[in-house]
Formats: structure tokens, sequence, C-alpha cells
């Protein structure tokens, strides 16, 4: 900890937040010095009211500063980690038991959606594709028929079917 005040603190994280990603990773480290303080951060008061994070970010932050900033064993360049992102170093310090490296070259090919599944070990799934269909009120009331048939269900409340996906599938198998 470098000793500052919280006050002097929390405009350094107010100065870093302002500056964009390309200092994200001493603004991690300044607010993980500011969760380490004898005060709890709800005594300090939130970071900034321009900061646009929360005490849950603010956290997790502070625990992605602890496994790769200056201070990690690990030696891994900010300019790398800054391209991998904050929601992508936030999954692999949650699973660093899988190493860094292999853990940050996954984050670098993949999104930060695939990338807990993938660090748990399980299969990558085939990209989803979305269909953006324009018909008419008659040519919709024609399709909605054909995939309630197939097993579309409508919801209890609400507009629009379930299982969309599956019932077209099978009205195209028949």
């Amino acid at each position: 900890m470098s000793g500052r005040s919280s006050p002097a603190l929390k405009r350094r994280v107010q100065t870093l937040a302002a500056k964009g990603d390309d200092r994200m990773i001493e603004l991690a480290e300044a607010l993980a010095e500011l969760w380490a303080m004898p005060q709890p951060l709800t005594a300090i008061g939130r970071p900034s009211t321009n900061l646009s994070t929360s005490r849950n970010s603010a956290a997790a932050r502070s625990t992605t500063s602890s496994r790769f900033g200056k201070r990690s064993a690990l030696g891994i360049p900010r300019d790398r980690l800054v391209r991998t992102g904050w929601t992508k170093l936030a999954a692999i310090a949650e699973n660093l038991e899988a190493g860094a490296e292999e853990a940050l070259a996954l984050a670098e090919t993949y999104t930060a959606k695939e990338l807990p599944a993938l660090l748990k070990g399980a299969p990558r799934k085939a990209k989803a594709r979305t269909v953006l269909l324009r018909l008419t009120p008659r040519q919709y009331d024609q399709f909605e028929a054909v995939l309630l048939a197939n097993g579309a269900r409508r919801p209890k409340r609400g507009r629009g079917l379930s299982g969309k996906e599956k019932a077209l599938m099978k009205a195209l198998a028949q």
C-alpha cells in the first residue's frame, strides 16, 4: 500500500477512471488499495459519482488487480492485460487454477460469454445464428400456426412463442 489517505485515493481513482481503458490496471490497483483501507468502502463512500462502477464491480477489479497487478508474480505485460479487457480478466481471475498463461490465451481467442465454460473444461458450443423475418400479418399467422403445430408454446403472459427454434427445425424436417 502506498499509505495514501482515502480522499487522495478517491481522487486518484477518479483521475484514472477518466483516462479510460489504457489505465485499467492502475485503476484496479488503486481500487484494491481503497478496498484494503481499515474502514470499509461503505464508510468511505463510492469512489466517485462520475466513476460508473458499482461496489461489486470495484471488488471484482480489486480482485483482478491482486491477481494480475504489478505485485503479481505472473509477470504478464500490462498492454496484453488491457487488450484482454476487464470482463475476461475477471473470469480468468476466478478460475486461475487452470494456469494464467493458458487462461489468458483462451481469453484472447474466445468471447467473454464462452470463457467461463471453457475454463472449466467444457467443449466449445457452435455459435448460434440469428434469423430475422419480415412477415406480413397474414404470413406471421401462418408461420405461428406451423410453429404451434410443431411444439412451440404460448407463454402464460405476454406475446410471442417459446420453443420456436425446435418447432421450426421439426417443421423443416417433415
